[in-house]
């Protein structure tokens, strides 16, 4: 990239389809707002030329392309990627068009839905528009054949959407439009000027700390030591009497300075070891009325510039690691989750490790963002990992980066890990218990030192982060079996926490189903349906177990919504598609007989000491521990054991 912050921006656009020619029209009207070249090329093909051309000496400060294109370019290039959005004008003139051929219009568009277009196609009367997003090519063929199938006329959608619809014989009409394309352009090289901002930053940054390092010695024209700061007299271990006077070359050979003062050539930013430590060393020559008169060497910590060149390339970059759910929307009311709900929130005012236990399903990744949303860190990042969702040696590179070369296929010029993206914020371990034996050591080293060490290299770089760990295991009894490091555990279960699974926390069934069916139908278009949706399964859902927990619930009620596509708020859904769609409930066994309500209090007494008494093995009879796990005291604790005596 350029550093020149006078010329304009440099943007190449990237397309195979009919979009190109719209992108050829475009770049003349904009000639003063970026320098727009056009290239039929897409995804690999199109990086591949890119790198060529900028390996030739070429400038670029940012790709602008469409669709899945644009997600690749964006996933892969080193450059800032602007993905092109469909305008609102654009949307509706592309409506207008393809009205000319059919009241029954398809909008296929990559991965999401087009914004406005159904408000923008109520202009139009007798106009039925369906929406639907792709991520595939296999997508795109399933919802053009379909919509085919039901009778829609045209296709609505991007170029490679557009030429697919047409090669099947159904009309098409591009989506994007000289608005869009605009739009897009412009925004890419306002991204270009921050990117040049931050270059030109990160430039003058490396300028200061070239002369003004910590450590600094200067010598004169015999290379005898004339002074020599208090930082690096601790990194040589001497004291500014024991050396001055002395050559350089006697007092440390790594660092001489002999040859530039031979030469009369500076040497800049040279990576050195010096006993232990990496250091980026820089000499100078000293001239006075242009005599030599002796030379300065500088010093710093390599670990130090490292963290400052990442901050500069990361910090314009859009945030990619946030939590979306709150505390608050944790749905229910039952006690189990209400002592959850009260615990997180304590819990999110320190910054000490948590641990999350409780089955599969029963939300413990939203727990996790809603202690991080509720803490003092919830403007910074909340990176989310799933430990059992990689092989060892791919989870060992994620969580702690790789140096260039450090393995076979490592990134070019090395590659951050996830705690060093967590910096300042939160890191959530999922399925910390599945975490291989052969890691938990370096694991464990992290959170003791709040140092990450990536592979391949041999300089640690500190974190701040807070971590927040997760599993469905029993972590006691792994560390019982040697499958899992004690101390480990212990580093982890600082702040413990355990979600009830959904067979315990009574109504609050009722209240999750509601909003989970809500969500359901919204994204399936009939949200009006909710209402008699809801009378319809709330009766069959008392008495399940859900072993499955939230989780299942919702795989459940999204196969209902599915059920009233198309058929209106109140229809009719026939028992058997009903039973069709949820086996689980009514496969349960037959409920209990009704009994008195005193029988009930006694059953809910049973299950309450049930419950009770499990903590307390969990917890190895450590009564203190089991009355903190269960948000009682430990007065009531006790009432309850011996209730149940």
């Amino acid at each position: 990239m350029a550093a020149d912050a006078d010329r304009r921006p440099i943007v190449w656009a990237f397309s195979t389809s009919r979009l190109r020619h719209v992108f050829e029209s475009v770049a003349p009207l904009l000639a003063n707002v970026a320098e727009v070249r056009v290239f039929d090329k897409g995804f690999e093909e199109a990086l591949q030329a890119a790198r060529s051309l900028v390996e030739a000496g070429e400038e670029v400060d940012a790709f602008v392309a469409a669709g899945a294109n644009g997600a690749y370019l964006r996933d892969h290039a080193d450059v800032p990627v602007v993905v092109v959005m469909a305008s609102t004008v654009d949307a509706l003139q592309a409506l207008v068009q393809a009205r000319k051929l059919s009241n029954r219009i398809g909008v296929v568009n990559f991965r999401r839905v087009v914004a406005g277009i159904e408000q923008s196609a109520g202009l139009m009367s007798d106009l039925v528009i369906e929406q639907r997003p792709y991520v595939t090519p296999e997508d795109v063929k399933a919802h053009v054949a379909d919509l085919a199938a039901r009778g829609f006329g045209v296709i609505v959608g991007p170029g490679p959407v557009c030429d697919f619809a047409e090669r099947q014989g159904l009309p098409a009409v591009l989506l994007y439009g000289q608005d869009s394309l605009s739009e897009a352009i412009r925004h890419a090289a306002e991204v270009a000027r921050i990117a040049r901002a931050a270059e030109a930053k990160r430039l003058e940054v490396e300028r200061v700390l070239r002369h003004l390092d910590v450590g600094v010695l200067a010598v004169d024209g015999d290379e005898r030591i004339q002074s020599i700061n208090p930082a690096l007299q601790r990194v040589l271990g001497v004291t500014s009497a024991e050396v001055n006077g002395r050559r350089l070359s006697s007092v440390a050979p790594e660092l001489s300075l002999a040859r530039v003062l031979e030469t009369g050539a500076p040497e800049l930013d040279v990576v050195q070891r010096l006993g232990g430590r990496t250091l980026v060393v820089s000499r100078v020559p000293l001239r006075e009325a242009g005599v030599q008169r002796g030379a300065v060497l500088t010093c710093q910590d390599s670990a130090a510039i490292q963290r400052l060149e990442r901050g500069l390339r990361s910090e314009h970059r859009p945030p990619r690691f946030v939590a979306r759910f709150d505390l608050a929307g944790l749905v229910g009311t039952s006690p189990a989750i209400a002592r959850v709900r009260a615990l997180a929130e304590r819990y999110a005012r320190t910054d000490a490790t948590v641990l999350i236990t409780g089955e599969s399903g029963t939300g413990k990744e939203m727990v996790a963002q809603g202690i991080h949303r509720a803490s003092r860190r919830r403007d910074r990042p909340f990176v989310a990992v799933n430990c059992a969702a990689f092989p060892e040696t791919l989870l060992e590179a994620e969580l702690f980066g790789h140096e260039e070369g450090a393995f076979t296929g490592a990134r070019r010029g090395g590659r951050p890990g996830l705690f060093e993206a967590a910096h300042t914020g939160s890191i959530f371990l999922d399925e910390i218990g599945d975490v291989p034996t052969t890691l938990q050591t370096r694991l464990l080293r992290v959170l003791q030192e709040r140092q990450v060490l990536r592979l391949g290299s041999n300089d640690p770089t500190p974190v701040d982060v807070r971590v927040i760990a997760a599993t469905h295991r029993d972590l006691r009894a792994a560390v019982a079996r040697g499958d899992f490091r004690e101390d480990l555990y212990y580093r982890l279960a600082i702040l413990p926490l355990h979600i009830p699974p959904l067979r315990e926390r009574g109504d609050d069934v009722q209240a999750i189903a509601s909003d989970l069916l809500k969500r359901a139908l919204l994204r399936h278009g009939e949200p009006d349906a909710h209402r008699h949706a809801l009378a319809l399964v709330l009766p069959r859902l008392a008495g399940y177990a859900w072993p499955g927990n939230v989780r299942e619930l919702e795989n459940v009620l999204e196969r209902v919504a599915a059920l009233f596509v198309d058929r209106g708020p109140r229809a009719r859904i026939p028992e058997e598609e009903l039973r069709a769609a949820m086996p689980e409930v009514f496969e349960r066994p037959a409920p209990a007989p009704v009994v008195a309500r005193a029988d009930l209090r006694a059953t809910r007494e049973t299950q309450e000491r049930a419950h009770v008494e499990r903590v307390l093995a969990e917890c190895g009879g450590n009564q203190t521990e089991a009355a903190r796990r269960l948000g009682i005291g430990r007065t009531t604790l006790y009432r309850k054991l011996g209730r149940a005596r």
